[in-house]
C-alpha cells in the first residue's frame, strides 16, 4: 500500500437524540486534520449540545496527534457540563487507547446507538 492508497481523514456529523455524532474515517495523523476536527466541534457543540459521540468504526489509524485531539474534545465537553463517548472503535485504535491507559478515561461503547443511549438515560 502506498501513501496515495491510504485513506485520508474525513469527518461527517449527524445528530441523534440531542447528541452530536462525529463520524471519523480514515487516518487521523496530522495537525491540519486535528484542526479540522476541532473547528467542526466548535461549530457543532454549543449551548444546546454539549454531548459528543466519536464514531470510530471507520477510523483506521490514529497517532499521538489524534490522541491529543480526543483529550481536547473530552475536556471541552466535560467543561461544558457534558461528556464525550467513543463508539465502535477498531481493534488497532483500541490498542492505542489501552497502551496509553485512555481506555480508563473515556467511556467506550460497541455501537453509536449504545453511546447515545448512555448520554440520554
Amino acid at each position: 500500500m502506498t501513501v496515495t492508497d491510504r485513506p485520508m481523514f474525513d469527518l461527517t456529523v449527524s445528530e441523534e437524540k440531542k447528541c452530536k455524532v462525529f463520524h471519523l474515517k480514515g487516518r487521523l495523523m496530522d495537525q491540519q486534520q486535528a484542526d479540522r476536527l476541532m473547528e467542526s466541534l466548535d461549530k457543532e457543540l454549543g449551548t444546546a449540545h454539549n454531548n459528543a459521540v466519536l464514531d470510530m468504526s471507520e477510523l483506521q489509524y490514529m497517532n499521538s496527534t489524534g490522541l491529543n485531539i480526543m483529550i481536547s474534545v473530552l475536556t471541552r465537553t466535560r467543561n461544558a457540563g457534558g461528556d464525550t463517548l467513543i463508539a465502535a472503535i477498531s481493534h488497532g485504535v483500541r490498542q492505542l487507547f489501552i497502551v496509553t491507559k485512555l481506555d480508563t478515561v473515556f467511556t467506550i461503547t460497541d455501537t453509536v446507538d449504545e453511546a447515545v443511549a448512555k448520554l440520554n438515560p
